[in-house]
């Protein structure tokens, strides 16, 4: 029984969850461009610690040639290397937003058609 009530105060501390949002998105039309998202603000404990990240994004047509999307929080990118997908980021980024999704098209000139955002949807699972 001493050996409980030792380990309640870490039991209590693990707690985990996650937290999902979407936002919509936007356009670049020419190469060298870069876009934002709007942010978003997830709503999670404090002290939390940021374990894995999945997200989906929607396009209106196919990814250009050179499209580079990070996910990056107040002081840290990471590079996603796809649409959709799963990352374990323990570490890479920390756990309170905002998060935003960055777009960059590595070309010059016109892009056509043009790169345009349908929506980006994060899920982060928390420790």
């Amino acid at each position: 029984m001493l050996l409980s009530l030792t380990l309640l105060p870490l039991m209590a501390s693990a707690v985990s969850g996650s937290w999902s949002g979407s936002g919509v998105g936007g356009v670049v039309s020419v190469g060298g461009q870069t876009l934002a998202s709007r942010p978003l603000m997830p709503v999670i404990p404090p002290g939390a610690t940021l374990l894995r990240i999945t997200w989906r994004i929607k396009l209106l047509s196919a990814p250009p040639l050179g499209l580079r999307i990070k996910l990056c929080s107040q002081d840290k990118c990471i590079l996603l290397d796809s649409l959709s997908g799963q990352k374990n980021v323990e570490g890479a980024l920390t756990a309170n937003g905002p998060f935003y999704f960055i777009y960059s098209v590595e070309s010059q000139g016109q892009l056509l058609p043009p790169l345009n955002v349908v929506s980006n949807q994060l899920t982060i699972s928390y420790r």
